[in-house]
């Protein structure tokens, strides 16, 4: 965790050690609980055995440490190129070895029980949980309303298209996937643009981490090129989870379209470092990142890409099945000029939008 700590430095979300691949005592265990982040807490989302009891509740302290202070100390150690990114992982800061590594709560023995408070139906509920190799198998997760978007998808496939009404959905999780599999993807995304009755189109990069910078481009392009690059025809999604080459094209299309971009931040900067190489440091995995990907301006110093229309994600819309980002998309108008040479086009990275104030619960 000390090398990690140091690695983070570079802040380019890629240069880390991942705790996974860490074939080391201790770093196998993991608490019977998922703890997810929401805009208002970090709350615990699936749990079995003594966890139970702390299902939906909102953590409040760690071994007797507040919340907030757990994650601060987790987000300083974090690789990430921002706060949003950091914010997308605060879930991993319970795990066993992260706690008593980076020492943000507890004992140094991995195999301490891990006290973990939360408030519960209005109540504080406190319980023991005890690290195990199969703490995170079989948990029940948390009984909520599906999104929409989780109601659309066919199957099990990680990307898919959906038309609503006059509106259609590319719901682009995958930028991994087998490279056939993305091209049929594509061309069926390619295939429902041609449909007169659609008037706008909603891409949903918000569960895309990345993969291959090229599998992108195909759709990228089409979009640059097709009716709906112009004001109010093309909107984009994102989240802290949105990074790497999902980063990639996210600033692309930034650069190359009018579209409006709606979420939270992106959990990649829109110049960073990338295709990071594994390679081993007196016997611990690592990987550093190798080649500039400057997708943006050369003076573009932001961290990430803020949405132009900001909507938080908050526990309780999310167990109640609504997707409030998504309705924000269907029903924002869009009232710009389509002037190529406006300051917000040519500047377009120094925009209002962008110097939005966004901040994780815990600062």
């Amino acid at each position: 965790m000390g090398v990690m700590a140091r690695l983070a430095w570079f802040r380019d979300g890629h240069t880390t050690i991942y705790t996974y691949m860490v074939k080391l005592p201790g770093f196998d265990l993991n608490l019977p609980i998922t703890a997810s982040p929401f805009f208002d807490g970090l709350y615990v989302t699936a749990v079995k055995a003594e966890g139970a009891p702390l299902l939906g509740g909102r953590i409040v302290r760690v071994d007797g440490v507040p919340i907030e202070q757990v994650l601060r100390a987790f987000a300083a150690v974090w690789p990430a190129n921002n706060a949003a990114g950091s914010y997308h992982h605060a879930g991993l800061a319970l795990k066993p070895a992260v706690l008593r590594g980076a020492r943000l709560a507890g004992p140094a023995a991995l195999s301490a029980p891990v006290t973990v408070e939360a408030e519960v139906d209005a109540s504080v509920v406190k319980v023991a949980l005890t690290p195990r190799p199969d703490g995170g198998d079989a948990l029940t997760a948390l009984s909520r309303k599906p999104w929409p978007v989780e109601t659309w998808r066919p199957g099990a496939q990680p990307n898919f298209v959906h038309a609503d009404s006059k509106v259609l959905v590319i719901a682009f999780d995958r930028l991994s996937d087998k490279r056939d599999s993305i091209l049929t993807f594509v061309r069926d995304a390619f295939a429902a643009m041609e449909t007169p009755e659609i008037e706008r189109v909603v891409l949903d990069l918000r569960r895309n981490d990345g993969g291959n910078n090229l599998m992108g481009e195909g759709l990228r392009r089409y979009l640059e090129r097709s009716r709906f690059n112009r004001p109010g025809g093309l909107y984009v999604l994102t989240s802290g989870k949105t990074f790497s080459a999902a980063q990639n094209l996210t600033s692309r299309i930034e650069r190359e379209t009018w579209a409006l971009f709606v979420g939270e931040p992106s959990g990649g900067a829109p110049n960073h470092y990338g295709d990071a190489t594994p390679f081993q440091a007196d016997g611990f995995p690592a990987y550093v990142s190798t080649l500039p990907w400057f997708d943006s301006d050369p003076l573009d110093k932001r961290i990430w890409t803020m949405p132009d229309v900001l909507v938080p994600l908050r526990f309780a819309d999310w167990a109640a099945g609504r997707d409030a980002a998504m309705e924000a998309a269907f029903a924002h108008i869009d009232n710009r000029t389509l002037d190529e040479l406006s300051e917000a086009r040519t500047l377009y990275s120094d925009r209002p939008s962008q110097k939005t104030e966004w901040k994780p619960f815990w600062i």
